[in-house]
C-alpha cells in the first residue's frame, strides 16, 4: 500500500510544500505600504554597511532608522547621520564610513 500526499484542490496554496512563500505572502498583505518600503530601506543601508565595513545596522548600535526614513534620508545621508547620531563613540566605524564616502566607494 502506498501512500499520496493530499492536496487540497479548492485551496490556492498548497499549505504543505509552499508554506515559506504562503508566510511571506501572507505577512506582506498584512503590512502597510509603509511598513514595506522601510523594509527596503533597511534592505539598501544594510548592503550599504556590509559593503563598507561588514556589519549590518542589526550588528551595530541602534540608530533611529525609521526617523531618518520618515524623514526621507536616502541610505547613504541615513548611515551618515547614524555615524554621528548613534555611533559617535565608535571613531573608528566613523572613520571608515566617512572614508568610504569621500572616495566615492558609495
Amino acid at each position: 500500500m502506498t501512500f499520496r500526499q493530499h492536496i487540497y484542490k479548492a485551496w490556492e496554496v498548497d499549505i504543505y510544500g509552499n508554506f515559506d512563500q504562503f508566510s511571506k505572502r501572507e505577512k506582506e498583505n498584512r503590512m502597510s505600504a509603509e511598513d514595506i518600503e522601510f523594509g527596503k530601506f533597511k534592505k539598501d543601508v544594510d548592503s550599504l554597511l556590509v559593503s563598507m565595513c561588514g556589519l549590518t545596522s542589526d550588528d551595530l548600535t541602534d540608530a533611529n532608522w525609521r526617523d531618518y526614513f520618515q524623514s526621507e534620508l536616502s541610505p547613504v545621508d541615513a548611515i551618515l547621520c547614524a555615524a554621528d547620531d548613534a555611533w559617535y563613540d565608535e571613531p573608528d566605524l566613523q572613520e571608515v564610513i566617512w572614508d568610504q564616502v569621500e572616495r566615492g566607494k558609495i
